[in-house]
This record gives structure tokens, C-alpha cells and sequence, in this order.
């Protein structure tokens, strides 16, 4: 694979999804050696600095899987705090039975089923699975009703191997030099964005799904799509929706620059995970490495990202909690205070976060986005929403209510600027302070259930002044932070 400034380039012989994050990250930090200053694509939409995203896949938000069953539930995302909600590929998923043309990851999920979220046949239909253009209309009226925003999520790179493109374009797919369709390492065909037919389709499918309520775009593997291609389709859709948002799964600075509002923070979201949960699969992200060279590697790259520009922050997401983690995801493993920490960090750092399928109530169900609502065993992989009425959902619960109201009142956490206090985190603790109008505010996070101590540089935190929020953390007169196992402390100086 070659990536450079300009161009993404891929083939079928990638390297497998993990590695191919990593490989992207150090590739836009190579660009950033030939010194070229970035500056922001565009105003970043005022109310997405306050936002929390939500992100839903229909299949395990509820045991019906659908719209109607998800827009019951609205009401319960919005109480805690939620913004925006975020949803996976919902149109139409290609039923051809040919395994040879399915994802790796979907003949290991033993579910026999060729119906793939992101294996699309055709990008302007609802597969029927999940309901229904009325359906999804009555979803997002609902969501707008109680104040939030609704994104979906654009799988460009590929598509299923029958998608209605192949009869409407001779040349809607890429080809190898022999003739036969070029293919990803997913094996779906990869979609050939020199056809002009096939560009202006796509950005018609776009403001189909704009004049059905929706507000914003999560693109997968944005980085792949050439970059002119989103210029192209983000002017269109502005034409129409003026404060329309775009966020990148993906890391190049020039997509931020030119179309994007926000891309992922693999580096940070990986750190923060990895080190609180050491088991977890996706390891690759950090295998070697202590938690200051992953923070450093992160703190190089954020460091050319546009200002305007927001970093997608996560614990948990669609690919983790189906691929990577199983039966050591961190609610699964680990108390809630552990997950509680880690959130600390994602929502209070200069981001946009991003909460999964019940992440808020503390689930801990095993997840899988392969199995067709139909399918029996769906209903064991699906959010267990009694967890909302348990100690731990409870807590979960009410901890995130409360950050979201930080970063929605306190201008110090959607305005302020953020410096990284750095030495505590050869002691696993992750610390960051947000300044705004002479005020300045410590944030820190202990990512391991061992006690640990230290004294922040450049911070004189008050041992008598309360804190705004604080677990299992005391402060001495000296100014040493102890912090007990997940321990965390948000305190203004």
C-alpha cells in the first residue's frame, strides 16, 4: 500500500483492519515532515464542540432490531445527554451466497448469512430488515424532536458485489489489469470513482438521505475515497444543508483540511483502551509499546490536525466490540469504575465523543453486527438493557449524564484550549489540563487498577478546594496526586 499527501492508494493485498489504521496514522505523519502548515476546512458546526455522539447498530440496539423498536428508545439516549446519534449502514445488504465474495470476519461469525451491514446493493433502499423509508423518516423526526441530530454512516470504498451500480455503469467497478473486478481485503468489489455516472449517484444518494431528515455523515475508510470526491459531494450536500457535518474514519490531515470535520482518534482511543484493558484483540494498536510512546505517537499527529477540526473519541465501537474484544470487553472484565475512568478522558479532552450501543448503562453483552434479525441466536448478542436497572448500569448511567452537562454548560471543556501533562503516564495515568478566560481546569485518569502516585508538572492542585468530579484520588499538601485503582480527579486550579 501506498499513501501519500495526495493520494491513497490501495490493493487487494492490504494488511489486515487493525494494521491498516496504524498504517494511514504514520502515514500522514511522514507528510507532516515536508512542513506544510494546515489551516481549518471550514467553521466546525457550533453545536458539534458540545456534542456527544451515539452510535446504534439497529441489529443490537433492541432484540427487534428495527426502527420502530430503536425510536422507542430515543428518549432513553437523549436523557443521557446525547447529541447525535449515529447509525451503521441500514440500506440494502447483498444476498449473494457466494462465500468467496464475503468478508473474513463474516464467515468466522458461524452465522451463514451473506447479509453484511457494509456489503451494500444498493445505497438509496432500506433493507427490509430494518423497516421502511417511513420508518426511518419517523425516526428521525423523533430524534429532532427531542433536540438531537442524526448522522448515517457512507460505505464508499466498496460495495456488494451486486450493487444496483453494476447494471446502471459499465464502469462502476475497479479492474485489475486482466479484466476481473478489483477487490478489497474484505473481498467486496472497490468502487471506481473515475466514472462520473457512479460519482454523481453517490452524491444524489447523499441528498436523498438529507431530505429524509438526515444531518451528517460518518464515512467508512474515508481515507480510501479520493479526496476530490468529497470536496465534490461535501458542496453539493452544503448547497442544500449549510451546517451539514462530515466526520472521517480515517486520519489524513488533507481530508480534514478540505471536507471533514472530524476524524478518529485511533491513537488516544486505542491508548486509553488498550491500557485499561490489556487482553483486548485489537493489542496490535499498541504491542510494544509503554502508554507514553503510544501517547507521544498521538500527541505528534494531533499536533498538525487543523484547529477547527475535532478528534472522534471512543471506547467501544461497532468493530471492537465485534471483532476485537469478545469476551474481554471492558465492562465485561473489569468493574465499572474502569470504564468510568476511560470516559473521563474521552469526553473532558478537546474531542468529539462518541458513546456505543449501551455503553451508557454499562452492557457487557457479547456483540455481533453479522447476525441477521431473523437468526435465532441474535437475540444473546444484543444490548441487555436490564443492566439500566443494576448498581453498575446505574452508575454508568448517572457518570455519563454528568459528563455530558460539563461538556455542555462549561465552556472550559467545548472551548478551551488543552495542554498534556505528560509524567504521569509512565504510571499509567492519563492527564491533560483545559484552560479558557484565565481559568484552568486538571483532568486525570488512572488506566490500571493498581495504586499509583504523582506530582503533575506545571499544576498546584488545592488540596481543600473540592473537585468537580473525583474518585478514589486524594491530594496532598505537596501537591502529589494519589490515586487509587481507576482513580480519576477533574479539579479547577
Amino acid at each position: 500500500m501506498k499513501l501519500t499527501k495526495n493520494t491513497t492508494e490501495r490493493d487487494g493485498g492490504m494488511l489486515m483492519f487493525v494494521c491498516l489504521r496504524l498504517l494511514l496514522c504514520g502515514a500522514v505523519l511522514a507528510s507532516f515532515a515536508s512542513g506544510v502548515t494546515y489551516g481549518a476546512m471550514r467553521p466546525t458546526p457550533e453545536y458539534l464542540k458540545r456534542a456527544t455522539v451515539y452510535q446504534i447498530v439497529l441489529r443490537n440496539f433492541t432484540r427487534d432490531g428495527n426502527f420502530r423498536a430503536a425510536t422507542a428508545m430515543l428518549d432513553h439516549v437523549r436523557s443521557a445527554g446525547v447529541d447525535v446519534v449515529y447509525l451503521t449502514p441500514f440500506v440494502e445488504m447483498d444476498r449473494d451466497m457466494d462465500e468467496k465474495g464475503w468478508s473474513p470476519q463474516q464467515r468466522k461469525s458461524g452465522y451463514h448469512t451473506p447479509k453484511n451491514p457494509y456489503r451494500i446493493s444498493n445505497y438509496d433502499k432500506i433493507d427490509l430488515e430494518y423497516g421502511k423509508d417511513e420508518d426511518f423518516k419517523a425516526f428521525n423526526d423523533k430524534a429532532h424532536a427531542l433536540g438531537m441530530k442524526t448522522y448515517m454512516d457512507l460505505v464508499y470504498l466498496h460495495c456488494g458485489p451486486n450493487n444496483v451500480l453494476k447494471d446502471m455503469f459499465p464502469d462502476a467497478f475497479q479492474k485489475n489489469p486482466d479484466g476481473t473486478v478489483r477487490t478489497t481485503k474484505w473481498h467486496f468489489p472497490y468502487i471506481n470513482f473515475e466514472s462520473k455516472g457512479v460519482r454523481k449517484y453517490l452524491i444524489d444518494s447523499m441528498l436523498h438521505w438529507i431530505r429524509l431528515g438526515c444531518d451528517g455523515f460518518r464515512c467508512d475508510v474515508g481515507d480510501g475515497v479520493p479526496i476530490d470526491f468529497w470536496v465534490e459531494s461535501v458542496k453539493a450536500c452544503q448547497a442544500v444543508k449549510p451546517d451539514l457535518v462530515m466526520i472521517n474514519e480515517g486520519s489524513n490531515v488533507e481530508w480534514l483540511e478540505k471536507a471533514f470535520d472530524a476524524c478518529y482518534a485511533f491513537p488516544f482511543s486505542f491508548a486509553i483502551r488498550d491500557f485499561l484493558t490489556p487482553a483486548v484483540a485489537s493489542k496490535p494498536f499498541t504491542k510494544g509499546k509503554t502508554l507514553p510512546q503510544m501517547m507521544d505517537y498521538m500527541r505528534k499527529y494531533e499536533a498538525k490536525v487543523p484547529a477547527d477540526s475535532l478528534m472522534f473519541c471512543f471506547m467501544d465501537n461497532h468493530d471492537s466490540a465485534a471483532k476485537y474484544d469478545g469476551e474481554n470487553r471492558f465492562d465485561r472484565i473489569h468493574p465499572v469504575e474502569a470504564g468510568n475512568a476511560g470516559f473521563v478522558l474521552v469526553f473532558l479532552r478537546r474531542g468529539l465523543p462518541m458513546l456505543f450501543n449501551g455503553n451508557e448503562i454499562a452492557d457487557n453483552s457479547l456483540n455481533t453486527f453479522f447476525a441477521a434479525v431473523e437468526d435465532i441466536g441474535r437475540a444473546r448478542k444484543t444490548v441487555d438493557w436490564a443492566r439500566a436497572l443494576q448498581p453498575a448500569g446505574q452508575k454508568r448511567l448517572a457518570f455519563i449524564r454528568r459528563l455530558s452537562k460539563l461538556r455542555h454548560d462549561e465552556p472550559l471543556f467545548y472551548d478551551g484550549t488543552q495542554e498534556w501533562v505528560t509524567n504521569g503516564e509512565k504510571k499509567n495515568v492519563v492527564a491533560f489540563v483545559r484552560r479558557h478566560a484565565g481559568r484552568a481546569v486538571f483532568v486525570a485518569a488512572n488506566l490500571r487498577p493498581m495504586d499509583t502516585a504523582f506530582v503533575p508538572e506545571g499544576v498546584k492542585l488545592d488540596p481543600a478546594k473540592k473537585p468537580i468530579l473525583s474518585e478514589n484520588v486524594t491530594v496532598e499538601q505537596d501537591g502529589t496526586c494519589r490515586f487509587g485503582a481507576y482513580g480519576f480527579i477533574v479539579q479547577e486550579f
